[in-house]
């Protein structure tokens, strides 16, 4: 019983560390959207997301994911699929260049600090997921739009 209750606290210390980093980010993307941030942010990034052909309110989650890690940039894509209608093609891709390329200063830091060479270490990142991505974006088709 004593080990059933360790994994129930490990559990919800894990809920509760998520929550904390999660909740203030979505509230910083209402505001975002609200102020209309988010659509500023959106059209900066904007060539990345055309040139791997996401749709344009993808580019937020993205650069959640990168900066943030795995968990906060689901959080990002599940808000912009709410929000912003993004598109089941954009979630797979977004989670295709995240897969290896997420909390990349996070990690590279921690990585670095342990004695791996930092450039070397963002380069295979950022390239495994942008080639990833690329061939992935010209492999699946966009669906055409019924009107």
């Amino acid at each position: 019983m004593s080990g059933l209750m360790d994994v129930l606290i490990n559990l919800l210390s894990f809920l509760w560390n998520i929550a904390r980093v999660l909740v203030p980010i979505m509230i910083v993307i209402e505001i975002f959207k609200d102020t209309k941030l988010i659509d500023k942010i959106s059209d900066f990034l904007y060539p990345v997301t055309k040139f791997f052909t996401l749709s344009k309110p993808a580019g937020i989650s993205l650069l959640f994911g990168m900066f943030f890690g795995l968990t906060i940039g689901a959080g990002a894509i599940i808000q912009s699929v709410k929000d912003y209608n993004v598109d089941k093609r954009s979630v797979f891709l977004l989670s295709i260049f995240l897969s290896p390329c997420h909390a990349v200063f996070e990690d590279a830091f921690i990585m670095t600090a342990a004695g791996a060479s930092l450039l070397p270490l963002l380069i295979a990142r950022f390239g495994s997921a942008i080639i990833a991505i690329f061939i992935f974006s010209r492999v699946i088709k966009k669906e055409p739009i019924d009107e």
